[in-house]
């Protein structure tokens, strides 16, 4: 699957992605982010998961707080822990 960033909370290394089901949000061990950049990988599933950078190549390990998440709750998600 593939997602564009389109949120970041660089505090805490949060990032909502949309997907063509609604927005996944996660949180990242490590990496850099930008609006605008893809990911790809399991981004539809709660938990643990390695997706890769569209534009590096880099794979990042990431865990998935929620999925098919509406506009308005990723960006709740991205202000609050």
């Amino acid at each position: 699957m593939k997602g564009v960033v389109s949120g970041i909370n660089k505090r805490i290394l949060r990032v909502a992605v949309l997907t063509e089901y609604g927005y996944t949000v996660f949180d990242a061990d490590d990496g850099e982010f930008a609006i605008g950049d893809v990911i790809f990988g399991d981004l539809d599933s709660h938990g643990e998961a390695h997706l890769k950078m569209g534009s590096t190549g880099e794979t990042i390990f990431v865990y998935i707080e929620a999925i098919q998440a509406t506009k308005d709750s990723a960006a709740s998600l991205l202000r609050n822990i």
